[in-house]
Formats: structure tokens, sequence, C-alpha cells
């Protein structure tokens, strides 16, 4: 059964974000540049499209980047115009934050689950996760920023990200420890490309500043719906 598109609105001209279908898509009129952890387009890259699909929670795919590819394909996109992630979450319960100070504009957008929370330097897992609750965080700053900058943003909102679980009280799952992630966690920075190209993106510059805010707060909603449809749904 084919769903209606629900839309989100953006601050960013030439820019919409949409899902379908179990599949969120943030598309652009023109190429973005963007650093990306996950499994389809990893690392820097110049797309339209970027994809976060979601799957089954006991989702074991052998071939993630195949499984991704083909779902691009299939919504008439062509794979190498995009970057994408998957996760166990719910992408209809995406979170959006904004914020706006001439001329730059940031968007955060999180979609979330923490069953798999954990603490970056714990002990690892007794076995191989899959997707599960992932964490998923596309950056979207209408604006420019170096490669190093653009690092530096992972950085500032991988932090925000901590921050929220922080704010939440969300625990490792097997150590109890403060979380300070989870294990399938991505991250996505995409730019427009207009204006002054920045060096720096982290907490004490304006830019950073942005990102930290809009990201803590995404994050945040996005595992309170979690949250809230694990209560009701179990």
């Amino acid at each position: 059964m084919v769903r209606e598109v629900s839309e989100f609105s953006l601050p960013v001209p030439g820019v919409r974000l949409f899902e379908k279908n179990e599949v969120l898509v943030l598309h652009a009129d023109k190429r973005l540049f963007t650093l990306n952890s996950s499994v389809w387009g990893g690392g820097f890259h110049s797309p339209y499209f970027v994809i976060n699909q979601q799957v089954h929670k006991n989702y074991c795919g052998e071939d993630p980047a195949g499984d991704l590819a083909g779902t691009i394909e299939a919504m008439g996109l062509i794979p190498e115009q995009c970057v994408g992630m998957m996760t166990a979450a719910h992408v209809k319960d995406a979170a959006l934050e904004y914020e706006i100070s001439s001329p730059l504009s940031v968007v955060a957008i999180a979609t979330a689950g923490t069953s798999n929370a954990m603490a970056a330097g714990g002990t690892p897992p007794p076995f191989a996760f899959g997707v599960v609750g992932t964490i998923n965080i596309i950056v979207l700053i209408d604006g420019d920023l170096t490669a190093g900058g653009m690092v530096n943003a992972v950085i500032t909102a991988t932090e925000a990200k901590t921050m929220a679980l922080q704010d939440l009280e969300i625990k490792d799952v097997f150590t109890g420890e403060p979380a300070s992630g989870t294990s399938t966690d991505a991250v996505v920075v995409a730019v427009t490309g207009k204006g002054e190209k920045l060096p720096y993106a982290g907490t004490a510059t304006q830019i950073g500043g942005m990102i930290g805010r809009t990201v803590r707060k995404a994050v945040t909603e996005a595992i309170g719906r979690y949250l809230r449809y694990r209560e009701l749904n179990g």
C-alpha cells in the first residue's frame, strides 16, 4: 500500500523534506556537499538526496548498502546521486529543529531509538547488533564549511547527541552507565555551499552553537517520541 507523502517544512530555499513508505528523503534542487558516516555514500560526496530508510527491527541484512541502493532505485532515484542510512526507528516520527541567524541557517533532523544504547569506551556487546534502535542525524546547513569544518560539525553534532542522552538519563543497556549513543548511530552533515566558507564549527563558533542547540533539541524530541511509542506499544 502506497501512503500519502508527509511533508516537513524547512527554512532552506530549494530543499524539501518528506516521508513516504517508511523512507525519509531530503531533496535539494542543487547538489549538496555532504560528509556521511553511514552505509551508502560514506565520506565526502555531492548528492541531491539524503535518504533515511526504515527497516524491520529484526533486520540483519548481509548487504545493507546493496539493500539501500535497491530501495533508492525502487523510488526512481539514481543511487550515485544519493547518500543514505538505515534505522529501525519510525522515520515518520522524525524530529526537526532549526535556527536562523542570517546569513546562516541550520536544520537538525533526527530519528531515534535507544534499545541498543551504549557508552563509548565501555565493554563491547556479547553479540553483533543489526540496525536496531539507531540515532540517525542529518545536519543541513544553509551556508558553507571547509572539509575540516565539516569534520568539526560532526564532532559538535555528536557531542550534542550525547548531551541529549544525558538529559534524558539514557543508560548503556549492558553496563548501566550513562550512554553516549547507540551502537549503530549515523550522521550526515550537508551544506548548500552558500556564502563564506567557514573553517570551524566547534562549540565556540556561531555555526557550532547553532548545530549544538538544534541537534540536542531534535535528538531529545526524537527519543521522547520513541519512548512514548514504546510505552504505549511495548
